[in-house]
């Protein structure tokens, strides 16, 4: 945390509304394309982001450094939010959620010029190490993470896809998921 974060931190906690906004402009994009949008798609995303600053601007008055920056307060918060949509859906994707962890080697402080270049290009190792490890499922199972996972469809429309009833494609995903877990290797 350098000392520009630490003294956007201070104008935030004494109330600097401008401040937050700079926070939220600065953050937003990283959240949402490397925290939120992997584990719950695009639909349930911009929510997932709105309960995220909402319990950070609850919680931010007792924010202090501890090793660990603003950036990576945010994204544990968004993953504890994201995860808590998961399973109001009651969708069994905890392990592809588990699987992006590997991203959270950005620097911490806001994200700059080398913390995109190292986020694009962590992206686009672990998109590579996804694409693998789905190659060494069933094809079914593949799609089905794929369609749910990777594009962000709803269950009926998965389940639809793959000639299915909704039930039968909650089990093939929780299958397929388990597969997928026991074949992933962390970065």
């Amino acid at each position: 945390m350098d000392a520009d974060d630490a003294t956007l931190l201070r104008r935030i906690q004494e109330g600097d509304g401008e401040s937050l906004g700079l926070l939220y402009d600065l953050t937003r994009g990283f959240l949402l394309d490397v925290v939120i949008r992997p584990r719950v798609g695009r639909a349930d995303a911009e929510d997932v982001l709105s309960e995220t600053f909402r319990t950070a601007l609850d919680k931010i008055g007792a924010f202090e450094w501890r090793g660990v920056g603003v950036v990576r307060w945010l994204a544990a918060i968004a993953r504890r939010k994201a995860l808590e949509r998961v399973r109001q859906r009651g969708r069994e994707t905890i392990a592809a959620g588990d699987v992006l962890d590997a991203l959270d080697g950005i620097p911490d402080g806001a994200p700059g010029a080398e913390a995109e270049t190292i986020r694009v290009e962590r992206l686009r190792l672990l998109r590579g190490r996804v694409e693998e490890t789905l190659g060494a499922l069933p094809p079914r199972y593949a799609e089905a993470l794929r369609l749910r996972l990777l594009e962000g469809r709803d269950r009926a429309s998965c389940a639809e896809r793959l000639a299915l009833s909704v039930g039968a494609f909650d089990v093939l995903l929780h299958r397929a998921t388990r597969a997928f877990a026991s074949r992933w290797r962390p970065m």
